[in-house]
C-alpha cells in the first residue's frame, strides 16, 4: 500500500496509507524535514500564500511522485510506493502498520 503525505489546515501534516498518523506543526516557521526508510529526504512548508509546498532533496527507491497543488486543494501531496517501513517527521518516527 502506498503512503501519502500532505498538509491539512495550517497546522497539521497528514500521513495516510501503510503509515497513518498526523503531526502537529502549529506556528512552524521553517521547512519541516521528512526522512524515509528508503533514503528519500523531503521538506514540507506552509507558505505565506496558505499553501503547503513539498520539495524533494533526495529520491529513494520507493519515491513515486509529488502531486502539485491544484485548486481548490492547498497542499502538494508526496506519494511513496509500497514498502516504506518508517518515516521521520520533525522528531517523530512513524512505523508501518502491520495490519495494513
Amino acid at each position: 500500500m502506498e503512503t501519502k503525505i500532505y498538509g491539512a489546515s495550517d497546522d497539521l501534516i497528514e500521513i495516510e496509507g501503510a503509515i497513518s498518523d498526523e503531526i502537529n506543526c502549529y506556528n512552524h516557521k521553517r521547512p519541516i524535514k521528512m526522512t524515509f526508510s528508503d533514503g528519500t529526504v523531503a521538506t514540507i512548508f506552509y507558505n505565506d500564500n496558505g499553501i503547503w509546498v513539498i520539495f524533494i532533496k533526495n529520491k529513494g527507491d520507493l519515491f513515486e511522485k509529488i502531486i502539485k497543488n491544484i485548486e481548490p486543494e492547498y497542499s502538494d501531496i508526496l506519494v511513496m510506493n509500497e514498502g516504506i517501513e518508517w518515516v521521520k517527521i520533525k522528531s517523530k518516527k512513524l512505523y508501518k502498520q502491520l495490519n495494513k
